[in-house]
């Protein structure tokens, strides 16, 4: 072999192996980031549930629920907050509505009551960008960009993080999404309605239409929900018939059950079975909500194949997944591949027995 010609193959060499580093220590962990710009909209079907019906002051059967989860990026606060923290956050305002007709929308007036939904939770979460792990942020004076979480529109009612309250301490674990590269072990994930994160398991692999998902599941003992005042019910309800109004407690557990594309860490699925009671004396005297609700048909689909929602393109995460899949993965492979044969081939050439 020439000259030129081994160091033609030596220069093909380091290129290859450059390649394989850039691609993997650089072009990777530049795209395996939450985008902060991110739209998404989910639909939760909850059929054959059991609520307590405030209006009529008793048990109702045979309920079809929808939840409609909406999730906004904050591009302008996730910088801000990024430059403040030095790190890499996104910020995500997400609400979800949950009532017993589809298609749910708020009365144009807060004063008429009994047209609110059945349950209605907002809130303002800082992620990690790469882990998905919840970020503490709560400025003070009159900076807006912290996290908070309410249960009604009004801005008043937002309650911020503070570690004395027993309503809301802050955001912790894993909120909206998993890690990029999702190991199969226990998490900390994000309970809403307790305000707390439990662990959550890995329990199996499987596909959902054609793509390969873990399964965690995650048990959330029954507790008392957190209360910002008082909740009075007719006596008669709890077996007091004697006392126009007496002070209950509302009880929750759950089993939450996610379906987690591993390479993006996006949650393609989600399942809950709800159980919450009105308890009073310790003991529970009426069902609040019973119900297994579940991401539709639709939804899943649009997470796996992607879709296009108001003129913004959403989920997708088979393609996305496979994308960088394809940088982490097997174009440092290929390339290392490529860069050590050609330093193998050179090492070969030069060291064989000439004749």
């Amino acid at each position: 072999m020439g000259n030129r010609s081994r160091a033609l193959m030596i220069g093909l060499g380091v290129f290859f192996v450059g390649v394989a580093a850039l691609a993997r220590f650089y072009a990777y962990p530049t795209l395996a980031v939450a985008p902060a710009d991110q739209i998404a909209h989910t639909v939760s079907a909850g059929p054959d549930a059991t609520i307590f019906s405030i209006a009529e002051l008793k048990e109702k059967g045979g309920v079809e629920l929808e939840a409609r989860r909406t999730v906004r990026g904050d591009v302008a606060a996730a910088e801000k907050i990024s430059k403040a923290l030095d790190r890499k956050v996104v910020v995500f305002d997400t609400a979800v509505v949950t009532d017993d007709s589809k298609n749910y929308q708020f009365p144009d007036d807060a004063s008429k009551t009994d047209e609110m939904p059945l349950s209605f939770v907002q809130e303002r979460v800082v992620l990690d960008a790469h882990t998905g792990e919840a970020v503490r942020w709560n400025p003070s004076g009159d900076d807006n960009s912290g996290e908070y979480i309410a249960t009604t529109l009004e801005k008043a009612d937002r309650l911020k993080p503070d570690q004395n309250s027993p309503l809301f301490k802050g955001h912790e674990g894993l909120v909206l999404k998993f890690p990029f590269g999702t190991e199969k072990k226990t998490y900390k994930f994000w309970d809403s309605t307790l305000r707390k994160a439990f662990p959550i398991q890995f329990k199996d692999e499987t596909t959902l239409q054609g793509l390969k998902v873990y399964v965690f599941e995650q048990e959330v003992p029954k507790q008392d929900v957190p209360l910002a005042k008082p909740l009075m019910v007719p006596g008669n309800l709890v077996d007091e018939p004697g006392r126009d109004s007496v002070e209950v407690q509302r009880t929750y557990k759950n089993t939450r059950t996610l379906w987690v594309e591993p390479i993006t860490g996006a949650i393609i699925k989600g399942q809950e079975q709800q159980h919450a009671t009105i308890a009073y004396n310790g003991e529970d005297k009426l069902v609040a909500t019973q119900v297994t609700i579940a991401y539709d048909d639709a939804t899943v689909t649009k997470n796996v194949k992607g879709a296009t929602e108001n003129g913004v393109a959403e989920g997708g995460y088979q393609s996305k997944a496979s994308q960088l899949n394809l940088i982490g993965f097997w174009v440092p492979l290929g390339a290392l591949v490529a860069g050590l044969l050609l330093f193998g081939f050179v090492g070969f050439r030069q060291l064989r027995p000439r004749t």
